[in-house]
């Protein structure tokens, strides 16, 4: 027999707790896989994402066979530089990935996603697992499905999702999947 669905204020309390232990969380170390594709192509990257406070460092091996590609973005803007050591800058990592690998990622947008929490102060919808954890958010014109969660010290945090925009003007369909292998240095 099945375990029944907990009541919608017992989710709701369960997610409360559960964003208000994330939120405060601003260092991590990642480790794991991006696929991405849009309506006329697609690529595999591993992803290797270092956040200490406001400081980000993006390492991308192999996006469309370019080799590594390093992006890093602080308060002072964002840097890029590519397995030639060519070096480019612009005002933010996301313009810097989808000027060199063509992928609109909203990376400032994964700074919380990638946590299982939706971007602060913006519209949204949303639908809980039994644990009051995220499955299912629609935010800023993405849909971000979880499909599970890992326990990393105390957090419960994504190890598997996946990302898609309907194409938009001049913007083509696109899905990105995460698969998160390792967290680390969670706080």
């Amino acid at each position: 027999m099945p375990v029944p669905r907990p009541a919608d204020a017992q989710l709701e309390m369960r997610w409360i707790q559960h964003a208000s232990a994330l939120r405060p969380v601003s260092h991590w170390d990642l480790r794991g896989r991006l696929a991405v594709r849009t309506d006329s192509r697609g690529g595999q990257a591993s992803l290797a994402w270092r956040r200490e406070a406001n400081r980000h460092s993006i390492q991308l091996n192999g996006p469309f066979g370019s080799g590594a590609v390093r992006v890093t973005q602080d308060s002072q803007g964002a840097r890029l530089q590519d397995a030639e050591n060519r070096v480019f800058e612009a005002a933010n990592a996301e313009q810097l990935v989808a000027l060199y690998t063509g992928w609109n990622l909203p990376i400032a947008n994964l700074d919380w996603w990638l946590r299982g929490l939706p971007v602060p102060e913006q519209p949204l919808s949303r639908e809980l697992d039994d644990a009051g954890r995220l499955r299912l958010l629609h935010q800023q014109g993405w849909t971000v499905q979880y499909q599970e969660y890992k326990r990393v010290e105390e957090f419960d945090l994504p190890s598997r999702l996946t990302l898609t925009r309907p194409a938009e003007g001049v913007l083509p369909g696109m899905e990105a999947r995460f698969v998160i292998e390792r967290w680390g240095q969670v706080k």
